[in-house]
């Protein structure tokens, strides 16, 4: 039970890293995470402005696909609309520009159900869900030690 869980937070990720291989209202949301680091998800697609990088992958003409880069020139953040609705649904923190937690609205109602944390930008540290939707992790995970 505990290893299909995890198979299916793995799968989860590489889904994600998979469509961003091949990605070429004024709504904001702010979540403090790991000891107060303050970070803006910003979910319309069109509220993404000229500091991000951004891209079309289906050709339908709107941005499905958003990445920042920090001072250095190494990702930052990455955004994606998986559904193509015009909201980014999968979010992606990077620090020195290693993915360290990933958040994904996975029922595309616009809130943030599933929280990944990573260690070495691959193997899964924890997760968080929120299974009932109210906006609290119901369901915690941590695997070992970071």
């Amino acid at each position: 039970m505990k290893t299909n869980r995890y198979i299916r937070v793995v799968k989860v990720i590489l889904l994600g890293m998979l469509v961003l291989a091949f990605a070429s209202g004024q709504a904001t949301e702010r979540r403090s995470v790991n000891g107060g680091e303050d970070q803006e998800r910003i979910l319309p697609v069109e509220d993404y402005g000229e500091s991000w990088i951004t891209g079309d992958s289906n050709g339908d003409g709107r941005i499905d696909y958003a990445l920042k880069l920090d001072d250095r020139g190494q990702k930052r953040y990455e955004a994606v609309d998986h559904n193509k609705d015009g909201r980014m649904d999968n979010f992606y923190y990077y620090r020195n520009g290693v993915l360290h937690r990933q958040e994904i609205d996975t029922n595309y109602d616009g809130k943030i159900d599933l929280w990944i944390y990573m260690y070495d930008g691959v193997r899964v540290r924890a997760y968080e869900r929120d299974t009932n939707h109210d906006g609290t992790p119901d369901l915690i995970r941590r695997f070992g030690e970071s």
